[in-house]
This record gives structure tokens, sequence and C-alpha cells, in this order.
């Protein structure tokens, strides 16, 4: 639930747009329907989900969010985010990409 408030408080779009909840949550599920397919881990899955987004400053073309959003990750790191260093690297790069 903090890891959820910081997103929130973070994010600088409306949470009810085109790359808010709805999209997280869309891209949750088929991430953990995908993961089940080929093994993927899940806590990355959703963690990916819920912050590949977060920092996009508009909900058209933004080509560096991910770069921020995995950037933001790392500031998480630690306190609300805890991951081993190569999980945290899987994330990192999925964000960034």
């Amino acid at each position: 639930m903090k890891l959820l408030k910081a997103v929130f408080s973070a994010y600088s779009l409306s949470t009810e747009g085109i790359h808010g909840i709805s999209h997280w949550a869309r891209v949750r599920e088929n991430g953990l329907r995908l993961a089940e397919l080929n093994g993927a881990d899940q806590e990355i899955v959703s963690l990916f989900a819920l912050l590949h987004d977060s920092k996009r400053l508009s909900d058209t073309k933004d080509d560096k969010h991910g770069i921020r959003a995995a950037e933001f990750a790392s500031t998480l790191r630690g306190s609300l985010i805890n991951l081993s260093d190569s999980k945290f690297e899987l994330l990192h790069y999925a964000c960034s990409y």
C-alpha cells in the first residue's frame, strides 16, 4: 500500500487517464498470464505494471518515461522495493526499455 501511495503521489497525469490505474491493472493482468506460460518472475511483473508509466509527463509521445520510471524505482529501492540485485536489474531494464 505504501508503494502504491508513493507512485500515486509521484504521478503527474490523471490516474484515470489512458496510462493510469486501469492501464496498470491491465498490464499486470496480462503480464501475470504470460508469466504463467513463460516462467517470468511475478513480483517483477507486478512491480513493472505499477511503475512503467509512473513518470510519464504526457499521455502521448514521451520517449524518456521508461528511463524516468526506472530511476524512480531506484529511489524506492531499499525502502518500498526490496529485490535482490539481479531481480532489481531486471525491473530496471524492463522499465527503461
